[in-house]
């Protein structure tokens, strides 16, 4: 199979954190940081050559959406390549390792059959795929503590059910799971991202979660909780699938946001009957609630 491969220029550490979680998400099959004399020069990740008119243009615009949150992006630099046939399946393997997730869960790698799950958390056992979610981004820790946050705010939690919009590997959804939510339903639009979520909810023994391709504008009925880690144009056109769906006091969970881009959206979800509850920062990326008071 050939390659293309993308090589950022790079040398602050939040931004290869960023940079390396976003091609994974992607479905790169390779990440790693170029080393010349000592010195880091950068990310490459490495990506199907089938893919590369549609995956160049995204990647073109997320780093370009960089600038507009990181100071250092301002003189971000990359270059792509051909790179010779390779196993960069094997490869990826090397970056992507067991941790702590949040104060309760701990993720690690299916192919890790080594590292020891702490006993007082919950194991999330992972293999990412092709599918976006794989735990690392801060995006997703943020959804994971904000969906920790609302399960101790419910005595029942068991009555109670939620649904994961854009779910990717569903580790959001197996995170719902084993925090005790009666139904969890996943959707997404990417078959590879519907199937890489199935099998990780077999690993995780969470089969009783729904995961489906289903759109949310075909969804009837109501949520308690509605999470949603994805990005900020498609946040805003989603605004009143979210108010339809989610029952009156529900709560709503979005991330897949930089921090200044809070306002946009809630400027949005104001009109629709929304009110901010919480929100967590981590670098430049952000996560936050809100519970619906009212139907619009």
């Amino acid at each position: 199979m050939e390659w293309f491969q993308i090589k950022v220029f790079v040398t602050d550490e939040s931004l290869k954190e960023a940079l390396s979680s976003f091609f994974f998400d992607l479905g790169a099959e390779g990440v790693s940081e170029t080393i010349d004399k000592g010195v880091s020069q950068g990310i490459c990740a490495c990506f199907p050559n089938e893919q590369e008119t549609e995956l160049k243009d995204q990647i073109n615009k997320y780093l370009e959406s960089l600038k507009e949150g990181f100071s250092s992006a301002n003189n971000l630099t990359w270059i792509f390549t051909w790179v010779p046939e390779d196993n960069w399946s094997e490869k990826y393997k090397e970056f992507y390792q067991a941790q702590k997730l949040t104060e309760r869960f701990f993720l690690r790698p299916q192919w890790d059959l080594k590292t020891a799950i702490p006993t007082d958390m919950f194991p999330i056992i992972l293999d990412p795929g092709q599918a976006f979610g794989t735990g690392l981004h801060p995006s997703t820790k943020l959804s994971m503590k904000l969906i920790e946050d609302a399960a101790g705010l419910y005595p029942n939690l068991q009555d109670l059910n939620i649904l994961d919009v854009g779910t990717g590997t569903g580790i959001l959804a197996i995170a719902a799971n084993h925090l005790g939510f009666g139904s969890v339903i996943a959707i997404d639009n990417d078959e590879d991202a519907v199937r890489v979520a199935r099998e990780n909810l077999v690993i995780n023994q969470a089969e009783k979660v729904n995961v489906s391709g289903t759109s949310i504008s075909s969804l009837s009925g109501s949520f308690d909780l509605i999470v949603s880690n994805i990005l900020l144009e498609t946040h805003l056109l989603l605004a009143k699938d979210y108010s339809r769906l989610l029952k009156t006091g529900g709560l709503l969970i979005l991330s897949g946001l930089l921090g200044g881009q809070l306002k946009q959206v809630e400027s949005v979800l104001k009109p629709q009957g929304f009110v901010p509850q919480q929100k967590y920062l981590y670098q430049e990326w952000a996560a936050t609630s809100y519970c619906l008071r009212v139907k619009s």
